[in-house]
């Protein structure tokens, strides 16, 4: 038996081509959506090119938010010393403005206060929510046409490897796709045996 992540809204909204990213994307009501999502599961959309990235809430604690003084655009970042190589300024002075111990730095200033360590180096980061998982059960049961002996696989990948077979080919018999594979079939209880 495997285990897969699900899939869920939070995952599929920054993957491009995905119908939620279609959604938040090339709608006329995307703004609309865009604003539902936020109010479902916080954080925030920012533009990424031609397109938009939601920023989660995890990644937003995580991050600092800084904002121009004369055009107030607010800029988010989650490495001070990369925005600070950027833009021309040290990260020491940077967690003085986060911590409203300076107003103004090279003509930024907080966007929002909050607590910072005095010298370099982040807080300790919150982790994003573990992903849900699955159980998958990957095997089937199967009769033999020639013999008429019923087993199960539990793993039908691991099985063809060890037959050196095509995975694929009994997998679409598993499924319903092929009749058989191998002189193996999909056993059906119901089916009278002669």
């Amino acid at each position: 038996m495997e285990t897969r992540n699900i899939r869920t809204e939070t995952d599929e909204v920054n993957r491009p081509g995905s119908k939620i990213w279609l959604m938040m994307n090339d709608n006329s009501k995307a703004k609309f959506l865009r604003d539902q999502f936020i109010s479902r599961h916080g954080g925030s959309f920012y533009r990424a090119g031609r397109g938009w990235k939601w920023r989660s809430p995890v990644t937003e604690k995580n991050g600092y938010w800084l904002k121009k003084v004369d055009t107030e655009e607010k800029v988010f970042f989650e490495n001070m010393t990369e925005f600070g190589k950027t833009y021309g300024l040290t990260p020491v002075k940077i967690c003085e403005l986060l911590n409203g111990k300076r107003k103004t730095y090279k003509g930024w200033t907080a966007a929002e206060l909050r607590p910072v360590k005095e010298n370099v180096g982040s807080n300790v980061k919150e982790k994003e929510p573990e992903k849900l998982k699955i159980k998958t059960h990957n095997g089937a049961t199967f009769q033999n046409i020639v013999t008429k002996e019923v087993f199960y696989i539990e793993n039908i990948s691991q099985y063809c490897q060890e037959q050196g077979w095509n995975k694929s080919n009994l997998y679409k018999v598993a499924v319903g796709k092929a009749k058989s594979y191998k002189n193996l079939k999909l056993y059906n209880p119901l089916e009278p045996q002669n």
